[in-house]
């Protein structure tokens, strides 16, 4: 059975992005990262992701492969680690709305949903890819790298889910390790499936 693509609900022309806009005091990350449309076009993007502020003071500089703040990079965007709000006495109880209407389940849901939203980003993408060759790179208001994530999709695990209709989930990163040229010329014949659809 496929896997269906699950859309970013981030607007392709976002600049920023934060869940909750206002809740809560801010600072400016800058995400780096690649994304792949459904006719094989490979693009670099990046975006400003609006984390809870003293997030950067409290992390430590990070090299390219070192996940740091990152937990996740899927298809759709990005999950920085919960433990981050330990770091910073986070407390979610501080921004809560108490919006009944909205929240039928009270305080708690309420918490739990003001921490998805606090570390779950969608970004202005079709299809995120974060490998050894395409990193997904995530810096501090200060320029420093404190994230990054190579253990996503390949360009080429991306070219072969839309060729497969989704019915093809994987990454493709130990093929392209291990023989690149084999990955390569399975990319150029991902790539004219594409043209032919």
């Amino acid at each position: 059975m496929p896997f269906p693509l699950r859309r970013s609900s981030a607007a392709a022309d976002a600049k920023v992005v934060n869940n909750l806009p206002g809740r809560y005091p801010t600072e400016d990350w800058v995400a780096h990262y690649w994304d792949v449309s459904e006719s094989g076009e490979l693009s670099s993007r990046h975006v400003v992701v609006q984390l809870p502020i003293g997030s950067g003071a409290n992390l430590r500089e990070v090299a390219i492969g070192e996940q740091g703040i990152i937990m996740k990079v899927r298809r759709w965007g990005l999950t920085i680690s919960s433990s981050l709000f330990d770091m910073i006495d986070f407390d979610p109880q501080e921004y809560l709305t108490h919006d009944a209407a909205r929240y039928p389940g009270g305080d708690d849901q309420e918490i739990v949903d003001v921490v998805m939203r606090a570390a779950n980003f969608d970004l202005p993408s079709q299809f995120v890819i974060s490998s050894d060759e395409h990193p997904f790179l995530l810096f501090d208001p200060s320029g420093e790298l404190k994230g990054s994530f190579v253990k996503g999709h390949s360009y080429l695990g991306a070219l072969a889910y839309y060729a497969s209709n989704g019915n093809t989930t994987a990454t493709f990163n130990s093929m392209r390790r291990l023989d690149r040229a084999l990955y390569d010329r399975a990319v150029e014949t991902m790539l004219r499936e594409l043209r032919k659809k």
